[in-house]
């Protein structure tokens, strides 16, 4: 009832045209199924088909690619950021290693955009801002503070654009400045550095790094600065000089030692091969540092620094007489008398006959200098002080005479070629022996980096197909027991089994192709006919050609005869 209800509903529901199609489709999916073939492969059709529903299953759970979003935050802006996220319906997910987001490579963009327009991430204030958010009456501790947070967030910044650093902090240790204080402690500095993943600083940008921050800060001294990396070990030397002046003479060292031993290859070589030989040189070097100052005086050789002449005169005429009062009286008057030039002496008050009243008085003071000579010398640092050397050559076959020609020769361009000096000690071994073979290597074939990938893709549907086959394959042969028998029987007589189209083979296969036996082998094969009616049919077979039938029970059988006998 209901069924009629329900097909008469549909009748008027859907188009006659419609109902024949769908009719149609239905009978030959039905005559599609009933086929003995397509019954045997049903099984293996299930399976491949679960295989490949297995498959795209996975294709569509596994995780997409992921990108992180500006590595090395804080946790507060990582929440802020996950809430962003979340509005913005865009998934992200925590790494659980490092606690960064990470978004889908197809939403990196958008996620980028979304926080954008949010201001996020909002990263480290300069020191401007800091500096204009100075309150009005603060005081001289708290803008002390301020100004050495505004330095700290500046140089964090400056050191955060060299490329193989993500992140940057700069801790500062000023100490107070003060007119009461007799003893005050030097500026220091320590930076902690976040390096990017893979990369790291050598020696130079270590110092540069160092040498940014004690110039940026008075009276700092590069040995107070110390660098550390984000796990926690130490980039700068600490502020240990000497250990600082040791690593730099051993890299001058290697570097000598080097250019000796490469002028001495570049030499060598174009004559025996730069595979047959093998040099090694060692340079000692002084590095101690000599300053004299050498004074020395010449006393054959003098020179007039300066030379002072004086002379001093006196006209009055000297006391004479004899004592009393008449000589106490005073000198008559002078008479003025005409004189030549001529007849007075060259000297004034001093009479041509040599007797004059005046007295004359004469000086003279010479300076003599010595000759000196001042010298300062300073020995050169990393001075040569002996240099070995030793070469060994593949020997070769040839007259040993010849043999030790060659080696002299080659010895003395050698000698040339680094300038051994034998009066400083410098040494020159060369040898020639047999070198031994070099040991067999084998290079591995370079694996594409797609190639992982895909086995371990390839090993999931292999595992999944070996499931299938071991689990469901079982199930599907019990599921189909008829269309395993058809195609037992259909082979064993020799027969197309093909329902109502293998009558007429069946018939031909007979001899005969009657209606009866075109009826009868219907009867055997079709799918309507009942176990009863096949098998009548199958007596009416063998009564009336035993002989074919006893053919058909001797194939049937004869895989366990061969197995009995």
């Amino acid at each position: 009832m209901m069924n009629s209800l329900t097909a008469s509903a549909l009748g008027r529901a859907v188009p006659p045209g419609m109902l024949a199609l769908l009719a149609r489709t239905r009978r030959g999916t039905d005559s599609l199924l009933s086929q003995p073939a397509i019954r045997r492969a049903l099984p293996s059709i299930l399976i491949l088909g679960l295989a490949l529903a297995g498959v795209l299953g996975w294709f569509a759970l596994r995780a997409a690619p992921a990108s992180v979003l500006y590595p090395g935050l804080p946790e507060a802006e990582r929440a802020q950021m996950l809430t962003v996220l979340q509005a913005a319906a865009i998934p992200a997910t925590l790494s659980p290693d490092t606690g960064d987001i990470r978004v889908a490579t197809a939403d990196y963009h958008r996620a980028r955009m979304a926080l954008a327009a949010e201001g996020l991430p909002a990263g480290l204030p300069d020191g401007n801002a800091l500096l204009s958010d100075l309150p009005m009456g603060a005081s001289h501790a708290v803008e002390g503070a301020r100004l050495r947070q505004a330095l700290e967030l500046d140089l964090a910044r400056t050191i955060g654009d060299i490329g193989a650093v993500s992140a940057a902090r700069v801790h500062l240790a000023l100490p107070e400045r003060s007119a009461f204080l007799r003893d005050s402690h030097p500026p220091a500095a320590s930076v902690l550095l976040t390096l990017a993943p893979g990369r790291v600083l050598d020696s130079g940008q270590i110092a540069a790094i160092v040498h940014l921050v004690a110039s940026s800060v008075p009276g700092m001294a590069g040995e107070a600065v110390t660098v550390v990396d984000q796990r926690g070990r130490m980039l700068s030397d600490g502020g240990d000089a000497a250990s600082a002046i040791n690593d730099r003479q051993l890299a001058h060292r290697v570097a000598v030692e080097d250019l000796l031993r490469q002028r001495i290859e570049a030499v060598l070589a174009p004559v025996v091969g730069v595979d047959n030989l093998s040099v090694q040189v060692t340079a000692a070097l002084d590095f101690s540092q000599h300053e004299v100052t050498e004074e020395r005086m010449d006393p054959s050789g003098t020179a007039l620094r300066s030379e002072t002449l004086s002379e001093s005169r006196n006209a009055d005429p000297p006391a004479g007489g004899i004592p009393g009062a008449v000589s106490n009286n005073p000198p008559p008057a002078a008479t003025l008398t005409e004189q030549s030039p001529a007849a007075a002496g060259d000297t004034p008050g001093v009479a041509a006959d040599g007797s004059g009243a005046g007295t004359v008085q004469s000086a003279s003071t010479r300076n003599f200098e010595v000759s000196r000579t001042v010298a300062s010398t300073r020995a050169e640092v990393g001075r040569l002080t002996r240099i070995s050397a030793a070469i060994v050559l593949r020997a070769a076959e040839g007259d040993p005479a010849a043999q030790e020609a060659r080696l002299s020769d080659l010895r003395r361009l050698a000698e040339q070629a680094v300038g051994l000096d034998p009066a400083r000690g410098d040494s020159l071994t060369i040898v020639s022996q047999p070198f031994a073979p070099p040991p067999a290597t084998v290079d591995a074939p370079r694996t594409p980096g797609w190639l992982p990938g895909l086995l371990r893709q390839l090993a999931v549907i292999a595992a999944i197909v070996v499931t299938a086959i071991a689990v469901l394959r079982p199930l599907a042969q019990r599921l189909a027991p008829a269309a395993n028998q058809a195609a037992t029987t259909a082979p064993a007589l020799g027969l197309d089994a093909g329902g109502a189209d293998g009558a007429g083979d069946l018939g031909g296969s007979l001899g005969g192709g009657s209606a009866r036996q075109r009826l009868l082998a219907a009867s055997v094969l079709g799918s309507l006919a009942d176990r009863d009616a096949k098998r009548e049919a199958l007596r009416r077979l063998a009564a009336e050609d035993p002989q074919r039938i006893a053919i058909v029970l001797h194939r049937m059988i004869h895989a366990e005869i061969d197995q009995v006998q």
